[in-house]
C-alpha cells in the first residue's frame, strides 16, 4: 500500500532532496498500522450500519406497495 510513497522519497533521496526521519519512522512503522486500523473501523461500521439499511429498505417497500 505504501509502497509508492517509499518509491517517491527514495526518488526524491537520489535528487539530494533529503525527507525528516520521522517520514520514514512513519512510513515504516506508524502509517500501515493506522491504515489496518482504519479497515477494522470501515467493516466495523458498515455491519452496524447494514441493519439500519435494512430496516429503511423495508420502510421504502412497504411505502411502495
Amino acid at each position: 500500500m505504501f509502497e509508492p510513497l517509499k518509491e517517491t522519497v527514495a526518488l526524491l533521496k537520489t535528487y539530494g532532496d533529503k525527507m525528516p526521519e520521522e517520514i520514514h519512522l512513519q512510513l515504516q512503522d506508524k502509517l500501515p498500522e493506522r491504515w489496518e486500523n482504519n479497515k477494522r473501523l470501515c467493516l466495523r461500521v458498515a455491519e452496524n450500519a447494514a441493519p439500519l439499511q435494512a430496516a429503511e429498505a423495508a420502510i421504502l417497500r412497504n411505502k411502495c406497495q
